[in-house]
């Protein structure tokens, strides 16, 4: 009686068993979408479903691939049962072809290989044999002067061709051990890089019926991204600027992008699924921080992909597997083949980027941008120029000058409604007139109704500060000295329109109550009493020019050493 109830509490089990149809799915990425420091990847497929259960396995994802973020959705009517991965490493084969013929060459080199140390044995052995046999005379045996000679001939002749045969195959040994070594360091990389894409996402659904089904697969991976640069360029003063918004971007997941959509975006890929709370909003003084606070962003942290230690681990066991069987069978050969090999050298991935990271701000609120052509990327962590978009830009502009520093007068673009552009923070190739003139920086960070960007160093406009000696004196008063100084500011327009030209200079600040500090002359500039600098705004017409003259007077006791030049530092030579 227990046996028959036992039976029938079986009977549904074995009646819910059902065969699974397995799909091996292999697909390009149609879609990317790229953030800063990671991306979305889009996977389009047609599937053919049989009645029950489908066992679908997407091959050659990336490892870096985030489990938690994988979406898939079908146009079909299927229940979807579960979404896993796994690690496939021994898919490397089908992925890249050369690896069969590697292989096919591999054993070809060790076959001729093992042929020359056949044939160098068997010349060893004759050389043995002749060796042993040397002597041509026996006991009771008399040789005549014929016989000597032609025995030493044939001993001669036969010990020169063993020789030379020896040498050859020696060197032929040689070269094709040298082969060997080659293939094996081609198959142990190639291998290595097949790893990075060794991952399998596993889809089980329940379909009523056969039918196909169009299907899209989305998953995150990291070690990709892009970062904003520009180029800024124009012909005179009085046209507009052109801005050229480019993208570099890098792929480092193992998967090569292949003419796909590609769009480029500023949002945090790891949004949390929770509405945002406010918290309290505070306006401070600092000069790159006057408003709300912005975005940082910077290289993927640990906590942020826990998941990517266990894929490190993975693809490490994966790499040494790969060395193993291509160079464990030459260990006990590493002194006779040289080759030097050691267990030691397996190539590690490691847990950081190979891209060198650097922190940027943003603004909070994000962009996006559609690439209007299609976009290739090999996977090799190098940078690739993509075009965002080119504006023409209303622009003014100014002139800045710092005499005392430099002399030279420093071409400034000031631009509004920049706002409306969505830049973040880049390099900028500077052009004007058709000439290179260098690399300039937006940075957004502190910029609220004008930006101003540098277009570097005008020749047509002249700057030349001097010191006037008749009316800089130093004089001693009692217990007493009191130093003036007179600098005379010449700025020449040889340009063919206005220019307004923004002349910064300064008078030094006493920091002792012993050091006085008069100020002479300043030529209409303001001072700032906090910094002693002093600036002038003055509008020189074509072929023109402006002078403006600063003065100071420095009071200090005649036993003090004071010092009003500036010094600065360089490398010279020495002898």
């Amino acid at each position: 009686m227990n046996k028959i109830q036992l039976l029938f509490l079986l009977l549904p089990f074995f009646g819910s068993t059902q065969e699974v149809s397995k799909q091996i799915i292999k697909t390009n990425i149609d879609e990317v979408k790229l953030y800063l420091t990671a991306g979305e990847m889009s996977r389009k497929q047609d599937v053919q479903l049989t009645k029950g259960r489908n066992k679908l396995v997407f091959s050659g994802i990336s490892t870096y691939a985030d489990p938690q973020s994988i979406q898939f959705t079908g146009s079909g009517d299927f229940r979807l049962v579960s979404v896993s991965t796994e690690m496939d490493f021994l898919a490397a084969e089908q992925f890249n072809p050369r690896i069969s013929v590697l292989n096919d060459s591999l054993e070809v080199l060790k076959d001729k290989s093992q042929d020359i140390e056949d044939q160098l044995n068997a010349y060893y052995a004759e050389q043995a044999v002749l060796n042993t046999n040397k002597s041509i005379s026996g006991k009771n045996a008399s040789l005549t002067v014929d016989q000597i000679r032609d025995a030493a001939d044939f001993f001669r002749e036969r010990t020169l061709k063993i020789n030379r045969k020896i040498s050859s195959l020696r060197k032929e040994q040689r070269k094709n051990r040298g082969a060997v070594e080659d293939t094996r360091h081609q198959l142990i990389e190639l291998n290595y890089n097949e790893n990075q894409r060794s991952n399998q996402v596993i889809i089980l659904i329940d379909s009523e019926r056969a039918e196909s089904i169009s299907t899209k697969l989305k998953y995150l991976v990291s070690d990709c991204g892009w970062a904003a640069t520009y180029d800024l360029s124009a012909n005179d003063l009085s046209e507009k600027i052109n801005l050229k918004y480019k993208a570099k971007v890098y792929n480092n997941t193992g998967n090569e992008w292949k003419n796909v959509d590609l769009s480029l975006s500023t949002a945090d890929p790891q949004l949390s699924a929770s509405h945002p709370e406010l918290s309290p909003w505070y306006l401070s003084a600092s000069a790159y921080h006057l408003g709300k606070k912005k975005a940082k962003y910077y290289a993927p942290q640990a906590n942020q992909t826990d998941y990517r230690s266990s894929v490190v681990s993975s693809l490490n066991i994966a790499n040494q597997r790969a060395y193993d069987n291509y160079m464990i069978d030459d260990d006990k050969n590493k002194g006779r083949f040289g080759n030097g090999f050691t267990r030691a050298e397996v190539q590690q991935v490691s847990n950081l980027p190979k891209v060198q990271m650097k922190q940027i701000e943003i603004s909070e609120l994000s962009t996006e941008f559609d690439i209007a052509s299609k976009f290739s990327c090999p996977a090799d962590a190098k940078p690739y120029t993509v075009e965002v978009k080119e504006v023409n830009l209303d622009a003014t502009f100014s002139h800045i000058t710092v005499p005392k520093l430099d002399r030279s007068v420093f071409l400034m673009a000031n631009i509004v409604g920049w706002q409306d552009l969505e830049l973040i923070p880049g390099p900028t190739n500077v052009y004007f007139g058709g000439q290179y003139v260098g690399v300039s920086q937006i940075d957004t960070r502190n910029v609220t109704g004008t930006l101003s960007l540098s277009f570097g160093r005008d020749s047509k406009v002249v700057v030349v500060r001097k010191l006037l000696s008749e009316m800089s004196t130093k004089k001693v008063m009692g217990s007493s000295r009191k130093d003036s100084y007179r600098f005379d500011i010449t700025v020449r327009n040889n340009r063919n329109v206005p220019v307004n030209v923004k002349i910064y200079d300064q008078v030094p600040i006493s920091t002792s109550s012993e050091i006085v500090i008069y100020d002479d002359v300043l030529s209409g500039g303001v001072k700032s009493p906090a910094t002693g600098e002093v600036v002038w705004h003055v509008t020189i017409e074509p072929s023109g020019g402006a002078s403006k003259k600063i003065g100071y007077t420095v009071k200090y006791p005649k036993n003090l050493r004071v010092s009003v030049k500036s010094f600065r530092t360089i490398s010279a030579p020495s002898f």
